[in-house]
Formats: C-alpha cells, sequence, structure tokens
C-alpha cells in the first residue's frame, strides 16, 4: 500500500468514527427529540439563573450553571447544552470500547453499544436533560479510563478535566468520589499487575486530590445548605421526630413549637414555603439550631443507631429504585423554569411552552420504559455475573472496569440514603452503568474466543 492510500484509508477511518459519535450522540437524544424540546425539572430553573447571572446559588455549585453558558454558546440554544452531553457520554464510551475490541472493529461495536444504551436503558433520559445527573456516571467513565492507562496526550488530560467537572458540579460527588478513589487504592492488588501498583495508586491519588479540589467550586454553598438537607435526610428517616419528642422538654428548639405539624417528606419540609422551616428562621435562620440537633443525633448512641439502621434501609431501597421521570412535569409560564428559559433563551420560550413535557403529561407514557430498563438491568446483571466467575475469561482490565461500576453504584446509594432520601431520579443517573458493563463483558468474550478460533 503506497503512502496515499494509507493517507486515504487513515482519513476514511476518522471520518467513520466522527461520524459514528454524532450518530450516538443524536442517538442518545431521543427523550428530547420525542419531547421536542431538552427536558427541564424544578431545579433546572437555579441552574440556569446561576450560569447567566452569574452567582452561586445558595444550595447547590455554580459549576453546572457556567457549563451551560458556555455548552449553549451564552444562550443560543439548550439544545446545544445536551447534545454536547450526549457527546461527552459517546466519546468516552467509544474509548472505553476500544480498550476491549479490535482496532479495526470498535467503531460499529461502540455505535451498536451506545444505540442499545440509548434505548434499553436510563442514560438517554439523563442525557436529553438541562441537568446534572449525568455527570456522576461521567465521572465513572473518566475514572475507568484513567485507571486502565490506556491512553496519553491530550486524551489523558481532558478526561482528568472532565472528571474534576464532573465531581464539581453536585455537592455529593466530592465524598463519593474520595472514598472510591481510595477503595480503588486498597483494591490496586487484586485488578493490577505488580509492577503497575504503584502507578495505579498515584493515578488514584491525583482522582483524590482533583475530587477535593472541587469542594472549591462548591464551598459557599456547601456551608449554607448542608445542614438544612440533612435536616430533611433526618426528618424524611423518621428521626427527627423521635429527637424532638424526648428532648424537647429540655431543649426549647424553635422547631419543637411545630414538632407535631413536621411534614412527611423532605421535599416539602425543604421547599414548602409553609413549612416549619420557614416559620422558625429559614436556612440561615436556623443553622445554629439545626446543627446543634445533627451533632446530638450523631454522638448519641440511641439515635445513632437509629440513623445508622435507616440509612441501611434505604441504601437497599435505593439500589432497586431507579424510574426515570422524577419532577419531569409540566412547566407552565409564571413558574420559575419557565421564567428563566424566556429570560435567558427568549427566542425558544414558545418551543418550550409546546414541548410534551408542558403540554401532556409523560408520567403515563414511562411506565413501559421503566419496565424495560428494569429488566434489562437483570439480564444484565445475571450476563456480568457469569462471565465475571468465568475463569476463562476474568481479566484483570474486566475487574477494574466492574469493581468501579459496582462501588460507584453501591456508594451512590449509600451517599443517597445517608445525606438526602430515596429518589428514582438517584437511581437512575447510575444503574445504566451495569448493562454497560455488561455489554464490555460480551464484547470482550466475543474477542477471545475470536483470538482462540
Amino acid at each position: 500500500m503506497d503512502q496515499d492510500q494509507q493517507v486515504l484509508k487513515i482519513r476514511v477511518s476518522y471520518l467513520a468514527y466522527y461520524v459514528a459519535l454524532a450518530l450516538s450522540a443524536i442517538a442518545l437524544l431521543i427523550p428530547a427529540i420525542y419531547n421536542h424540546y431538552p427536558l427541564v425539572n424544578p431545579d433546572s430553573a437555579t441552574y440556569l439563573a446561576s450560569g447567566f447571572k452569574p452567582e452561586t446559588p445558595f444550595d447547590r455549585p455554580i459549576t453546572y450553571g457556567l457549563l451551560i453558558r458556555l455548552f449553549s454558546l451564552n444562550g443560543i440554544s439548550l439544545w446545544l447544552v445536551i447534545f454536547m452531553q450526549a457527546w461527552i457520554v459517546s466519546w468516552l464510551i467509544f474509548k472505553i470500547i476500544k480498550s476491549f475490541c479490535p482496532a479495526n472493529d470498535f467503531i460499529l461495536k461502540s455505535l451498536f453499544t451506545v444505540c442499545f444504551l440509548a434505548v434499553c436503558s436510563s442514560l438517554s433520559w439523563l442525557v436529553s436533560q438541562v441537568q446534572p445527573d449525568v455527570y456522576t456516571a461521567i465521572a465513572v467513565l473518566c475514572m475507568i479510563l484513567i485507571m486502565l492507562n490506556k491512553e496519553s496526550g491530550i486524551d489523558r488530560v481532558l478526561q482528568y478535566l472532565l472528571f474534576f467537572l464532573s465531581v464539581a458540579v453536585h455537592m455529593s460527588h466530592p465524598l463519593l468520589f474520595i472514598v472510591l478513589s481510595i477503595v480503588a487504592i486498597i483494591l490496586a492488588r487484586q485488578f493490577t499487575e505488580k509492577k503497575n501498583i504503584s502507578k495505579l495508586r498515584k493515578r488514584a491519588g491525583m482522582l483524590i486530590f482533583l475530587s477535593a479540589l472541587s469542594i472549591v467550586f462548591m464551598g459557599s454553598a456547601f456551608s449554607k445548605s448542608k445542614h438544612v438537607f440533612f435536616m430533611g435526610s433526618l426528618l424524611e428517616k423518621g428521626i427527627l421526630k423521635t429527637y424532638l419528642d424526648d428532648q424537647c422538654a429540655a431543649d426549647h428548639y424553635k422547631l419543637c413549637a411545630y414538632k407535631d405539624e413536621l411534614p412527611a417528606k423532605s421535599d416539602d419540609f425543604i421547599w414548602d414555603e409553609n413549612s416549619p422551616l420557614y416559620k422558625t428562621g429559614s436556612w440561615k435562620g436556623n443553622k445554629e439550631e439545626f446543627n446543634h440537633i445533627i451533632h446530638n443525633i450523631l454522638t448519641t448512641p440511641k439515635y445513632l443507631k437509629l440513623y445508622l439502621s435507616a440509612t441501611a434501609r434505604q441504601a437497599a431501597m435505593q439500589a432497586v429504585t431507579f424510574d426515570i421521570g422524577d419532577g419531569n412535569g409540566s412547566f407552565p409560564p409564571g413558574s420559575n423554569v419557565n421564567n428563566r428559559v424566556r429570560e435567558y433563551f427568549p427566542i425558544e420560550a414558545s418551543h418550550f411552552d409546546s414541548d410534551r413535557q408542558n403540554t401532556q403529561s409523560l408520567d403515563h407514557k414511562l411506565a413501559l420504559p421503566n419496565l424495560i430498563f428494569s429488566i434489562v438491568v437483570i439480564v444484565g446483571l445475571l450476563v456480568m455475573i457469569i462471565l465475571l466467575f468465568s475463569k476463562s475469561f476474568n481479566t484483570q482490565d474486566i475487574r477494574l472496569v466492574a469493581i468501579l461500576i459496582f462501588l460507584g453504584i453501591l456508594l451512590n446509594c449509600l451517599d443517597c440514603a445517608a445525606f438526602s432520601i430515596v429518589n428514582g431520579r438517584f437511581g437512575c443517573k447510575m444503574i445504566w452503568l451495569i448493562p454497560f458493563c455488561a455489554v464490555i463483558c460480551c464484547l470482550q468474550k466475543f474477542t477471545i474466543l475470536r483470538c482462540r478460533n
């Protein structure tokens, strides 16, 4: 083959790669295309405002708001935001598939994998939303690629940068990924060769550093809001009411006047303007009292035992709670989300008002997709177990991917249970990694069989 033919072959290969990436990104936008506009939920209003004002909200980091502004090209279109999310996810999946497939056919297999996940998992729903939930899994994918150590140069730098930004978009992420990286260091001997253990631990150490550094983006919001969110979690666990019943006779908390009027749900306690939270001093005025209650609960054996028991139960519930659709109701004119879209994307306001989310109820249309996703997760889990326990198949790289995914999902469940509530949205943002890992296992198995033949 002469030089011109080689150049042509390389150009065709690059063209095929980027066409496949574009098709994959479009496939991940199926829910938004069906909706006629990117999906939103109540939190979208805060993220839009934080990016365009710009200022750090009192209850979440500014990072995702700034990404919205960047990806939308300073307010041209929200479609650009979700397309960039789809492109990033597709790019990472392509990179991981390439690590397990021959170089000459990874493009087609990657395209198939993304399309399969777009139709048969919660991934496309996450990508199609103006919400940072998808970045939890993006951080896991970056972590997998970094720990596999099969990238170099600009791609490695991009993966570290993307990991940092993904951790920085949500207050629950730093602790989650610091713990996940520490566990990776501890288990390093189990999924890498002895000569590579020190390198793997250095990469995990860098991930710990970046996770800790991301707190800079959320320090202000974390300080202003952690006590309220944690109290909401204690309320929904039933511990707050028990504590107040026991202690109000001795400790005259402001909240004691409303201990028999506490709502059952954390969301009602935190966001309802008629909640006891707002009758006793709101977020800032209750900080000292709430922190005192939290400290007493976590340092008193009786209440600590109740807390740990409730956390374990809720973690188990979260593990099987991953329906899509939470918060994706309608947002008519006058609502916060509608006002923000009109303010920052005025050209698209009419499209937003007329999309299916605002003109039809999506809830009754999600029962079948959620059933399909549940079946796919169960089947994927069985496939993983069968293949991973096969002696002829259990490679170190596959163990690494499987361990990071399982630990990521487990820690996400524990994180939500310990500091927040059980919610389908919190589960679906990670559960799609199970069928993804099952696909990787199948592709690796086919590669091994092909090599033997």
